[in-house]
C-alpha cells in the first residue's frame, strides 16, 4: 500500500527506445524515489517496452495515439497524492524529484498545486540540437514565451503553465479538472494549468527541479514539431480565447503581407524596392542574429545552420497556423 505523501511518476511512450533507457535510469537514481514508474505506451513498433521491463514499472497502454490519451490512461491507475510528468526523452537530475515535491511545502503565500522547473539541454547534446537551443534562445525564436522561457529562466517565479515534461501536480486539484483534452494535437498541458489557474490556484517554478529534455534532431522533426506546436496553439485559442500572443500570429502575418507586395509588384514593378526592403529586413534581422548565437555558442557552422533553421521554422509555424484556421482538426469529442 503506498503512503501518504506518495509520488506517482508518470511517462508517455511511442517509440521510445533511444531514450527511454537513460530516463528510466535518472528515475531510479533520484535522491526522493517515487514509489511507482507507470509507463504509457502508445502501442510502440520497438524495443521501448522491452526496455522498460527491466525496471521495476507499471506498464499501460493507450489507444488515442497522443499524450494527452496517455494522461488519460496513467493518472487513474497512479497511487501517489502527487502525480508527477516527464517525458521518454528528458533525464532527471538527481535531486529533481526532491526538488520538485518540497517546493509544494515552502510558503509561497499562494495555494500552489503543480510545481514546475528548467527542461535544459541535453547531455552530450549534438550540434544539431544545440542549435535548436540557439533559435530557441532568441526573440525571434519565442525566448520570450512561458514555454521557452521555462528553458532559459532560472529565476523562482509564480508561471501561467509548466510544461509537460518536468511538471508535479497535487493529485487532488489534477483531478479536479481532468481529463487531458484528446482532440488538442498539443497545448494538452497547456489547458489543465489554464484550468488550475482559473480556479485561483497557482503554479510555482522552481529552479533546481532539472530535467535534461533532448531537441529535436533532424531538420524534419524540428519542422513537424513547429508545425504541430503552432496548430495546438490555434486549438487552445479557439477553445478558451487565451493563450495567443501577437508574436504568435507574426510569421504568419508577415509572409501573408509580403504575398500580397509581390502580386502588386505585377501592377507596378516600383513596388519591387519595397519588397526588397521588406524582406531584407526580415534576413538581415535572421543573419545578425544567426551572428550573434554563432558568437555565444561559438559553433561556427552556425553562421549557415541557423538562417536555414530561422526561416524554416518561421515558415512551418506559419503553415500550422494557416492551416488549423482554415483547415481545422475535425473535434471527436474528448473522453
Amino acid at each position: 500500500m503506498i503512503g501518504m505523501n506518495s509520488v506517482s511518476i508518470v511517462i508517455p511512450t511511442y517509440n521510445s527506445s533511444s531514450t527511454i533507457e537513460d530516463c528510466l535510469e535518472s528515475l531510479v537514481k533520484q535522491t526522493q524515489s517515487p514509489e511507482e514508474i507507470i509507463i504509457v505506451d502508445g502501442h510502440s513498433k520497438d524495443s521501448t517496452i522491452d526496455i522498460a521491463k527491466k525496471f521495476e514499472c507499471k506498464i499501460l497502454y493507450e489507444e488515442g495515439g497522443s499524450r494527452a490519451a496517455a494522461c488519460n490512461v496513467g493518472v487513474p491507475e497512479a497511487k501517489g497524492d502527487y502525480i508527477v510528468f516527464i517525458d521518454a526523452d528528458a533525464i532527471a537530475k538527481e535531486d529533481w524529484l526532491e526538488n520538485l515535491i518540497v517546493a509544494f511545502d515552502e510558503d509561497h503565500g499562494r495555494e500552489v498545486v503543480c510545481t514546475t522547473g528548467p527542461n535544459i539541454e541535453y547531455p552530450n547534446e549534438t550540434d544539431f540540437g544545440k542549435a535548436v537551443s540557439a533559435v530557441y534562445n532568441t526573440f525571434i525564436g519565442g525566448n520570450w514565451t512561458e514555454h521557452i522561457k521555462s528553458i532559459f529562466n532560472k529565476e523562482n517565479r509564480y508561471v501561467q503553465s509548466a510544461a509537460g515534461c518536468n511538471a508535479a501536480y497535487k493529485r487532488v486539484y489534477l483531478e479536479e479538472v481532468m481529463p487531458f483534452n484528446e482532440n488538442l494535437i498539443t497545448a494538452e498541458d497547456t489547458e489543465i494549468n489554464y484550468k488550475l489557474i482559473q480556479k485561483g490556484y497557482s503554479i510555482y517554478f522552481e529552479p533546481n527541479a532539472i530535467v535534461y529534455h533532448q531537441r529535436p534532431q533532424t531538420h524534419k522533426a524540428y519542422r513537424n514539431k513547429a508545425k504541430k506546436y503552432a496548430r495546438g496553439k490555434i486549438q487552445f485559442f479557439r477553445a478558451h480565447n487565451a493563450g495567443l500572443d501577437f508574436g504568435h500570429v507574426l510569421p504568419p502575418l508577415y509572409f501573408i503581407t509580403g504575398i500580397f507586395f509581390i502580386l502588386a509588384l505585377l501592377a507596378n514593378y516600383w513596388v519591387g524596392l519595397g519588397i526588397a526592403g521588406y524582406f531584407g529586413f526580415y534576413l538581415l534581422t535572421i543573419l545578425l542574429t544567426s551572428l550573434i548565437q554563432s558568437i555565444r555558442y561559438k559553433k561556427w557552422k552556425f553562421l549557415y545552420l541557423l538562417p536555414i533553421m530561422f526561416f524554416e521554422g518561421h515558415i512551418c509555424w506559419s503553415l500550422g497556423i494557416i492551416q488549423e484556421i482554415f483547415l481545422p482538426k475535425v473535434q471527436k469529442g474528448n473522453k
